[in-house]
Parts: structure tokens; C-alpha cells; sequence
């Protein structure tokens, strides 16, 4: 029988991936976004295999219903306000679209499809500051921002409707993955998209904050398999996904610029006011779990993620160039 998905979020990231992926498995998708119908994001060449529902995001009543028509097998719910420094600036609205969203969707399932398993993506910000360099699934969560605070408590929310109602609800702790379809408010796609406005005459410099901050970055392409996984297994539990390697803004840059043979020091300013008042300091993940339970190991490296994002941004910008001309 053809399995039924409902994925939140579908027009990010992250959704986008795991759309294609459920798709290549033969399964029917459904999918939240609160884009309007001209404007798909991501899935925009998956429009008529998907069926897209749109409706304001804190109206429990249209969850249930949602829910209650469809009876999805599995919920992948991705949907957040996950850009960091936006929490600071409405942390009251922060919070309703994260943690309040997650209480939205796991009351509905309650209520009307209890058969459904549920992920929920969860962050690397919710461990905050870490005294130690790698983290896993016990590490003590001790967030620094309204996101991670929402990520916690939805982390401890999912836990607790798994204890109280039986439900297959699990949390995937994603560290920072990235992809050509980053939004470039993110730093990452902000420099790769620099790189190619500057090789095409479009932009003198790229102003940066921190750049000895460090992440463990690995591909969103290769994360969504992880989340399809986690839904797979008898038990439901929470993982842990990421490389385990950590990497500068320095270093990304350095690579970002060495695709197109420019050395980044002629191009990159330090700007104080990029800083973050309170960033959470480098810690990498310990996915010893994901890989004895999940069979899951991420296997692009950091440089050829660079290379893929540097090239798609370049060819970005000369199809708009070309429609200029």
C-alpha cells in the first residue's frame, strides 16, 4: 500500500530534499508551506506531485482537520523560524512559531491520527555552550537563544506526548547542513553567493563577522536520508546527525573563494557589527548512534559542498544576467 507523508516546511531546505526522496520512494506527499501559490521556493519543479496545504499556522482547528483528511503514515515536520539572530529581534513570535507550531501538529495527531510516526527537527543550538567538543544524544541541553530554547522545549515536548500517549515521536538533532538552497540570510549561502557576484562584477567585498567561529557543517542533501530512517526503525528514538568535524568561517570562505582562483583576503572585510553578542562555540557531533542504528554516514566533504554552492550560485547569476541582457 502507498505510503502517505506530510512534510512541514516543504518549500525550504530541507523539505525540498526529503520531498524528492519520499517521491523517489513511491510515496504520496503532502505538504505545509506558508508561501503563496506563485512563490514554491524549492519545490517549485515538484508542484503537481505534491499536494500543498496552506492555512495560517497557529489555527488548531486546521491542523485537525488537516490531520483528520489525510491520516499520514509518517509527519516530517521541519517547518521553523530557524535563522538564529531573528529570535532576539520577536522572541514572544519566536516562540509560537516554534514550540507553539510543534504543540499544533502533535495535538492533531493525537486527536485524529494517532498511527502517524512524527519527527521533529530538532537543533545543535539547543546544547548552547558546551565544555566539551563533541555532543550526543545525553549531552545536557543549555541553550544561549530563543531558537534553541524553542528547540529544547520542543525537544522535551516530543519526549513527553512519546511517554504520555504512546506516540512514534522522535527528535532529529540536526547540526548545521547546508546547501545551494540555503536562503542567503544564512552565512554560508551569503558567501557563496558573494563569490559569484564578485566574479561577475556585481559586488566589491563581502563584509563578516566572527571568522574563527566554527560549525560542524555537512550536506542537506545527505541529512533528509537520516530523517526518512529514523521513522523506519521499531523504536522510536531521538539522533544525533552531523559530521563530527569542525570547520571555520575562515576556512569556508578560504575554500569558497579557491573556486574561482581569488585569495578571499583581497575581498573580505571584518565588520564588528556582524558579531553575535552570544555564539555558541564550536562543538561537533557524536553520531555513534545514527551510524550503529541508522546505517547513516555522511560522506560529502566540507570542500566539495563549497565547490557544489560556489558553482550553483555562479550559474544563478548568470541565467539573471543573461535574462537582463
Amino acid at each position: 500500500m502507498r505510503c502517505t507523508a506530510l512534510i512541514t516546511g516543504i518549500t525550504g531546505q530541507d523539505g525540498s530534499y526529503l520531498a524528492e526522496l519520499l517521491l523517489s520512494r513511491g510515496y504520496r506527499v503532502h505538504g505545509y508551506t506558508r508561501r503563496q501559490p506563485n512563490n514554491l521556493g524549492n519545490v517549485a519543479h515538484l508542484e503537481w506531485q505534491l499536494d500543498l496545504h496552506r492555512f495560517p499556522a497557529d489555527e488548531q482547528q486546521c491542523w485537525d482537520d488537516l490531520l483528520a483528511k489525510i491520516q499520514p503514515d509518517e509527519v516530517y515536520h521541519l517547518a521553523a523560524e530557524s535563522f538564529v539572530p531573528n529570535g532576539w529581534d520577536s522572541p514572544c513570535h519566536n516562540m509560537e512559531s516554534n514550540l507553539g507550531l510543534t504543540i499544533h501538529i502533535l495535538e492533531a495527531i493525537r486527536r485524529h491520527a494517532p498511527q502517524a510516526k512524527f519527527l521533529n527537527a530538532c537543533s545543535r543550538e539547543i546544547y548552547g555552550r558546551q565544555i566539551s567538543g563533541m555532543v550526543n544524544e545525553k549531552t545536557p541541553m543549555n541553550p544561549l537563544s530563543p531558537y534553541g530554547i524553542n528547540k529544547a522545549s520542543s525537544r522535551w515536548m516530543v519526549q513527553a506526548y512519546r511517554e504520555r500517549y504512546g506516540m512514534f515521536g522522535v527528535n532529529a538533532i540536526l547540526f548545521n547542513h547546508e546547501s545551494p538552497r540555503r536562503p542567503q540570510s544564512f552565512v554560508t549561502r551569503k558567501i557563496t553567493s558573494s563569490v559569484a557576484r564578485i566574479v561577475c562584477g556585481l559586488q566589491q567585498h563581502l563584509e563578516l563577522g566572527n571568522l574563527a567561529a566554527v560549525r560542524d557543517w555537512g550536506f542537506a542533501g545527505e541529512y533528509v536520508s537520516g530523517l526518512y530512517q529514523m521513522l523506519q526503525i521499531g523504536t522510536p528514538e531521538d539522533f544525533v546527525l552531523g559530521t563530527g568535524r569542525l570547520h571555520s568561517i575562515e576556512d569556508f570562505v578560504r575554500s569558497a573563494f579557491q573556486v574561482v582562483d581569488l585569495d578571499w583576503r583581497e575581498y573580505v572585510q571584518v565588520t564588528p557589527e556582524l558579531m553575535r553578542a552570544t555564539d555558541t562555540p564550536g562543538v561537533a557531533a557524536d553520531c555513534t548512534k545514527a551510524q550503529r542504528l541508522l546505517d547513516w554516514n555522511p560522506v560529502c566533504q566540507l570542500e566539495d559542498l563549497i565547490e557544489i554552492m560556489v558553482k550553483a550560485d555562479l550559474q544563478m547569476e548568470s541565467k539573471q544576467q543573461s535574462r537582463a541582457a
